[in-house]
């Protein structure tokens, strides 16, 4: 299961670069109106899937089994937390710099890389549509590298590998964590990771593009609710 997991990304990024190649090589004079709605509706598909597992809720049925409302105060005294949130700062800025190496790759390659690629290509076929497709096909495929290279630095450097997200109050149900007026409701793959140093439990599920922390001075409590609800401890 993580295996397909990790697979995934790679297959979708392989997938996009033939896709742009294909468009580029076939219609070039529509190629910006395609790429706008690419993106469009990937940003449309990130912000579902940013909200999947999470709706709003008036009012939460029953009793919590677990309730923390000083969950602010007890964050900033872990010290250690200015350096994760730097480093995702970092990551936050990183589609400014992917613009950026864009805007300079883009010259650089067809002056200089181009050319070899295309000299081998006539090598190989007299076909036109071929050639423009192949030749696309290495500008995405080495833009999304080069792109993709900081990005890899900082995640590797960084022990968190998904933004936080750290609510100021909140209380456990049986349905789920109410967090500032919505509900996140559990899922069967999610799971918890105690940090009693720190004074705070995260739940991580792969279907929440998020890590949800949970200050608390009641550490062992907390995780012993989140296991009552059926949640298990992470395997490191």
């Amino acid at each position: 299961m993580n295996s397909n997991r990790k697979l995934t990304p790679v297959v979708i990024q392989v997938a996009t670069v033939i896709m742009f190649a294909l468009v580029s090589a076939a219609i070039p004079e529509y190629t910006w109106i395609f790429f706008i709605l690419y993106f469009v509706v990937l940003t449309v598909i990130m912000m579902r899937t940013a909200g999947k597992g999470m709706r709003k809720v008036a009012e939460v049925k029953g009793s919590p089994l677990f309730k923390e409302e000083n969950a602010a105060s007890i964050m900033a005294s872990d010290a250690a937390l200015f350096k994760e949130i730097r480093e995702q700062f970092k990551l936050a800025f990183l589609p400014m710099v992917s613009l950026v190496v864009v805007i300079f790759i883009y010259p650089v390659y067809w002056q200089y890389l181009d050319p070899l690629v295309r000299d081998a290509l006539h090598s190989i076929t007299d076909n036109a549509f071929i050639t423009r497709f192949v030749e696309f096909l290495a500008f995405y495929a080495f833009l999304i590298a080069v792109m993709s290279l900081p990005r890899m630095l900082i995640t590797r450097r960084s022990q968190q590998k998904k933004q936080l997200y750290i609510p100021r109050t909140f209380s456990v149900y049986r349905d789920g964590i109410y967090l500032e007026g919505r509900m996140i409701e559990y899922s069967k793959d999610a799971c918890y990771k105690v940090d009693s140093k720190r004074r705070f439990v995260e739940i991580h599920s792969p279907k929440v593009p998020f890590v949800i922390r949970l200050y608390t001075l009641e550490v062992s409590k907390l995780a012993d609710r989140l296991k009552e609800v059926g949640l298990y401890e992470c395997r490191v």
